[in-house]
């Protein structure tokens, strides 16, 4: 794109001041003059870069703000009242975009407008790119002030704003949206409606979608199959993302959010001139990013942090053009990887002609599915001066059913209502400035186009859900035998001949049966295909990518098996109990380790947790333990005797077994596409609710019995390119920060994938329980910790009215009204992963049939069995109020497998239970408080027996009774209890059945903290 592109994008970017709300209607210059906004720390950058208002598209203004802001009522003459000048420092209030909470803070008038105008104006100053010549660099100082803009640890010479600069409104009336997402919004549409071509200036949405997705990540033998496939997958939607990031600016990026995702940062860093990285370094080291220096893993890039799917705002005469190229970029890049994978395992000479790259070219083909749509943003007026939808209402017609009414938004009250009245002008003509009576008093402004936003953006997603219902392939002729991880595609070889034979038959040689077991990461036995290949082969090319970043370090990659993962609950208590006895112990054990027991990675809390304990030789016997186990149970496995490291192992863990099991957590955010589409009304907001308080009532006062009028104050805002940016953001912000945090930081897990509101991780048994609280508290920002009878560190974490506290970042999460869905599975490590993988997959699905905002437990046993419960989190409405997390299931769950492991309880009192519950009667609607009491008596006096926690006892009966409502049949805990013999037939019964016994699973063996000693 020309430099002129770059120009006009940058003079939107600047169109207001970032401080805009801060300064409005009180800036003054040397003289006590007032001065505007606009001429205030804009004056002196436009000068510096050259910029002229020709250069500033308006329009993009003006549908940006037809598309975010309300339209305000005004009586008949055209007076615009006082109440609508809302000034912030004086009454600073930010609303969470998603929920409507009202976000008071502290007044900001001690704020001096020149002086934050003044640093705003350094800051960016600062920014200001030029090329070797000197000349202006408009590319790359739009890239620049993108991205380090927000940034408030490079603004210095103001009052301390900390997270305020990131969170400052667009709009002071309307305080929901950040200037920062208008400004972006306002540089993208400039993008869009560019006329590189000549071609009409008309917008449009660009919906895409990669695949496949789940059946790809879940073809898995181990947990590195299964980082490989998630992050190969998001590595290949980056490369098509980019397309567009580089064509039109990482602004046109609607979904997701960019900005501060490591791969965009690296990205960008790839932009810069040699003679400017430095400085470009320096910024990203000021503002903390860690992808520079992590030499492990742990290192963000190693995340995969991006969603199978994106949106993009383009001019609409290039957008199929745009799509293809994106297209053939993702698939370009796969098969380019896939032949890079197989000269790893053939050899790197003569590729060209080998058949198992005649193969490979064949198998990629189509590889990944790419699914697309274009929605047009038209641009046309009528006869009266408001827009012209007739070609973007014929087309949605075709996804409505027939019955006479318009489709979509174009049926809202909000849009009947702004295009039903007369449309006038001051001076009462019919065309030039239009504007809306309604109920004969009062005027609106004719809505711009940028109110059609809602219906195109309904119609992408719609023709792109249409697109992946019909998807064309061309099947591919496999003849020889298949992979033997996928069983779809033949598997590569370099003589094709051999393809006849089982992979597995002793006759059979071929490279893959010479290689050593675990060679390139190659299991003994395995023969693979094209895209299986380049999975497994995945992390060792990914690793050789980071060594130029990390300036000629290769990163060490931390895979967390499941046995380790399962070790790590018992590992973690010893630990935290090290004393003298047990470093002698663990002395002990260091002459049964070999050479080959080579040291493995720990789950990040727990590694750092032990690098305090400073006794080397304790620190080298736990990490090499895993990996002894492991080589012992093989050979025990053909003596049929237990080793001598099992039997030593009890005595470290004074006679407590090492946990054998572990857990994966699954977890989808509800309803996400009701979100965006923001056309039900549990996902929508009234107008007056997105409103500064000082707005909201006045209109209300005078506004609010006004006929017409009213019925605008209560109408429903619609979708928006804000609301947009701000779930995107909030999405962005939860998976690149706080989902690794809950998981990795506060608890023993492990982080495979996190893209958005979807989240995949292992986790110790101990910590399962809290993980799911917590991780699911986070993505709403809201939950209250108070009353947890368990110790947890949250290592900085602050939750709280839909917003979260990390390292000092301040971030909005999805609020109080958004749910989401867990699935959980408790698995022996010697489970096959596959089955497992499967098992969580039906978890996920179950909570979401549940009701969602749902979690579904079960714990597959190694000796068959399974025991489980099915529970919503916590009841959800309207109220912003943060929920008990110790009085939701699985808080209660928590408590009662805490208080039976640190009581002398005996697991007897648990089965018994179960004896006479199936003989319960079913609870009568009249008689519920006898019923709930008979039972209660009951176990109150069966725990009684075993050592006294009878008021436990009466809770749970409770508990189990409370997730019903006596005449609905629909049960809010549903029974996931396969115990051999139980027969309980009643749901309250089944219910509490199922909550003693999973609760009884983890009170066992300390997977709740349980203190030394302490009987079962």
């Amino acid at each position: 794109m020309s430099a002129n592109f770059w120009k006009k994008k940058l003079a939107a970017w600047l169109h207001d001041p970032a401080e805009k709300a801060l300064v409005l209607m009180r800036d003054v210059d040397d003289q006590g003059r007032r001065i505007g906004h606009e001429d205030g720390s804009l004056k002196e950058l436009r000068a510096k870069l050259r910029i002229a208002d020709a250069d500033f598209e308006r329009r993009a203004d003006h549908l940006a703000a037809g598309a975010d802001r309300p339209n305000w009522p005004e009586d008949k003459n055209g007076f615009r009242p006082t109440w609508a000048n809302v000034r912030f420092v004086e009454r600073p209030v930010l609303i969470h975009p998603l929920s409507g909470e009202d976000i008071p803070l502290p007044k900001l008038n001690d704020i001096h407008a020149a002086d934050v105008r003044n640093a705003s104006q350094d800051h960016f100053l600062k920014l200001i790119e030029r090329d070797a010549q000197g000349d202006i660099d408009y590319r790359l100082t739009l890239l620049s002030f993108w991205r380090f803009g927000p940034e408030p640890a490079l603004v210095v010479g103001a009052p301390d704003l900390g997270d305020l600069w990131r969170l400052l409104p667009a709009d002071t009336r309307v305080p929901d949206h950040s200037i920062w997402a208008h400004l972006d919004i306002v540089s993208a549409l400039t993008g869009a409606l560019s006329k590189t071509d000549g071609g009409k200036a008309e917008p449009a949405l660009l919906a895409m979608s990669f695949g496949p997705v789940q059946g790809f990540i879940a073809q898995a033998r181990s947990t590195s199959d299964l980082w490989a496939g998630s992050h190969l997958l998001a590595a290949l939607v980056w490369e098509g993302i980019r397309v567009i990031a580089e064509e039109l600016g990482p602004d046109a990026i609607l979904f997701p959010s960019l900005r501060g995702v490591a791969t965009v940062d690296k990205w960008l860093l790839d932009q810069v001139p040699a003679e400017r990285k430095s400085a470009w370094r320096d910024r990203f080291g000021t503002i903390g990013v860690e992808w520079l220096t992590r030499a492990t893993d742990a290192n963000p890039l190693f995340a995969a942090t991006l969603p199978n799917k994106f949106m993009a705002l383009v001019p609409a005469s290039r957008a199929s053009a745009l799509a293809q190229r994106v297209t053939d970029a993702v698939r370009t890049m796969a098969l380019r990887l896939a032949e890079e994978a197989g000269g790893q395992i053939f050899g790197l000479e003569n590729t060209q002609g080998a058949h198992w790259h005649t193969q490979i070219t064949a198998q990629l083909a189509g590889f990944p599915e790419v699914h697309w749509s274009v929605a047009n943003w038209p641009q046309d007026a009528d006869e009266n001066g408001l827009p012209d939808t007739t070609s973007i209402e014929q087309a949605l017609t075709a996804f409505y059913p027939a019955g006479g009414e318009a489709p979509g938004f174009f049926n809202e009250p909000l849009w009947r209502m702004l295009t039903g009245g007369e449309v006038i002008t001051r001076q009462g003509k019919k065309r030039g400035n239009p504007k809306v009576v309604i109920g004969d008093t009062h005027e609106f402004f004719a809505p711009n186009h940028g109110l059609l936003y809602p219906a195109v953006h309904d119609l992408a997603e719609r023709t792109l859900a249409a697109a992946k219902t019909h998807r064309p392939f061309a099947a591919l002729t496999q003849h020889g035998y298949r992979c033997t991880l996928c069983g779809d595609r033949e598997w590569l070889t370099d003589d094709p001949e051999l393809l006849v034979t089982p992979p597995k038959a002793p006759s059979q040689v071929s490279v893959w049966s010479k290689r050593k077991d675990g060679e390139h990461g190659i299991k003994k036995g395995e023969h693979l295909c094209g895209v299986c290949t380049l999975k497994r082969i995945w992390p060792r090319l990914f690793a050789e990518q980071m060594i130029d970043v990390l300036g000629g370090d290769k990163p060490d990659r931390f895979v967390i098996s499941t046995h380790t993962m399962a070790l790590a609950g018992s590992f973690g208590r010893l630990v935290e109990r090290y004393d003298g006895n047990i470093a002698g112990k663990a002395a002990a054990l260091l002459g049964l380790l070999k050479p080959e027991d080579a040291p493995v990675p720990l789950p990040a809390s727990l590694d750092r947790a032990l690098r305090k304990v400073k006794d080397e030789t304790f620190q080298h016997v736990i990490r090499r333990l895993p990996a002894a186990l492991d080589r012992e149970r093989e050979a025990d496995t053909e003596t049929g005797n237990e080793g001598h490291i099992a039997r030593k192992l009890k005595e470290l863990f004074d006679g407590e077994r090492p946990e054998t099991y572990y857990a994966l957590i699954k977890m989808d955010g509800d309803r996400m596409g009701a979100w965006m589409a923001s056309n039900e009304r549990e996902y929508q907001q009234r107008f007056v609710d997105t409103w500064h308080p000082q707005v909201r009532i006045t209109v209300k006062q005078r506004y609010g019995v006004a006929p017409g009028v009213s019925d605008y104050l209560e109408s429903f805002r619609p979708a928006s390119p804000a609301r947009h940016a701000a779930i995107s953001s909030v999405l962005n912000n939860f998976s690149t920060h706080v989902a690794r945090h809950v998981i990795e930081n506060m608890f023993k897990g492990k982080l495979i994938y996190a893209g958005g509101d979807d989240v995949l991780a292992m986790v110790a048994v101990d910590d399962l329980l809290p993980a799911l609280l917590f991780l699911r508290a986070a993505y709403s920002g809201n939950g209250d910790a108070a009353g947890m009878n368990v110790d947890i560190d949250l290592k900085g974490l602050q939750i709280g009215r839909g917003f979260v506290r990390l390292n000092g970042r301040l971030m909005p999460m999805m609020g109080s009204r958004a749910t989401a869905s867990v699935g959980a599975i408790v698995a022996h490590h010697q489970a096959p992963l596959a089955g497992v993988l499967r098992q969580l997959d039906a978890a996920e699905h179950a909570a979401k049939v549940h009701g969602r905002n749902a979690f579904c437990l079960r714990v597959i046993k190694r000796g068959g069995g399974e025991v489980g419960v099915t529970a919503r989190f916590w009841k959800t409405g309207d109220s912003h109020a943060a929920p008990q997390l110790a009085e939701s299931p699985a808080g209660f769950m928590l408590r009662l497998a805490h208080t039976l492991a640190n009581s002398d309880f005996s697991r007897r009192a648990i089965y018994k239970a179960q004896q006479w519950l199936n003989d319960l009667p079913p609870r009568p609607a009249k008689e519920d408080a006898d019923w709930r009491a008979m039972v209660s008596t009951h176990l109150a006096w069966q725990f009684d027996k075993q050592k006294g926690i009878a008021d436990l006892a009466r809770e749970a009966v409770n508990f189990a009774c409370e997730q019903y409502d006596v005449d609905d049949p629909r049960p809010v805990i549903a029974s996931a209890t396969n115990v051999p013999g139980s027969r309980t037939a009643h749901r309250e019964a089944a219910a509490l059945e199922s909550l003693l016994v999973t609760a009884e699973f983890f009170a066992r063996d300390g997977r709740t903290g349980k203190r030394p000693g302490a009987s079962s």
